[in-house]
């Protein structure tokens, strides 16, 4: 089968963590809370739950900032614009001194040359 005959392939559903750390919270409450018998296990459960929504609130921001993140860096290499690797348009941003767009200027040795106080047009 070739790769244009092959049954395009399904994306992985996205993770539900706020959700998996809140049961992960209120399972791991119940056991802390078991010592304390099931009016415990039931507090532990409750508190646990809060505490993992917090937690999973906070991985999900986390994902959604690196997902941004990841996204900014993919448009300015050219992976989802432009060419990959392709140069930008425009001139690049000087290192030291004079920027590459006076380099790049077909008069710009020229002009070193008249601002050279020993250069012979200037000396007489």
């Amino acid at each position: 089968m070739s790769k244009r005959e092959q049954a395009p392939v399904a994306k992985p559903h996205p993770h539900h963590t706020g959700e998996v750390a809140a049961v992960a919270g209120e399972i791991v409450g119940a056991v802390i809370g078991s010592a304390a018998g099931p009016v415990g296990v039931v507090a532990g459960m409750v508190v646990g739950a809060l505490a993992g929504t917090l937690v999973g609130a906070g991985l999900e921001a986390d994902e959604e900032w690196a997902r941004k993140h990841d996204q900014k860096l993919d448009e300015e290499i050219g992976i989802t614009g432009g060419e990959l690797g392709a140069v930008q348009p425009g001139p690049s941003p000087a290192a030291r001194g004079a920027s590459s767009a006076d380099e790049s200027s077909p008069d710009w040795p020229m002009q070193q040359l008249d601002a050279d106080p020993m250069h012979p047009k200037r000396a007489s």
